[in-house]
């Protein structure tokens, strides 16, 4: 059963405001800082541009990835190392950071 996404708000690293969808369920965990209570004109995030991602190994071992939205969310600013991630079987695992890739504009 599909989750649905919101449109949510994108700080870039500029502090540039951006509206960008987002899966709801990564939206609400507030680890990883999405505002979902948007200013109104927000632009959509450029496509050829690449948000910051987290990637991280989960209990089972598998290697995942997640966008953050702010410098100052806890997953980028290392105050939080962990998150829930969703498996193909549809329980949640936990993740930890292992990298974290800064944002990409190209064009």
């Amino acid at each position: 059963m599909a989750r649905g996404f919101l449109t949510c708000e994108y700080r870039d690293d500029l502090d540039g405001a951006w509206r960008l969808l987002v899966d709801a369920d990564q939206a609400l965990d507030p680890v990883r800082g999405w505002t979902t209570g948007l200013t109104a004109g927000l632009t959509p995030y450029p496509r050829r541009w690449s948000p910051r991602y987290v990637i991280g190994i989960d209990t089972t071992g598998r290697v995942v990835r997640t966008r953050v939205a702010s410098p100052d969310a806890p997953l980028w600013s290392g105050a939080a190392n962990t998150w829930l991630t969703s498996g193909n079987d549809g329980l949640s695992y936990l993740a930890t950071v292992i990298a974290r890739v800064g944002e990409k504009r190209r064009g």
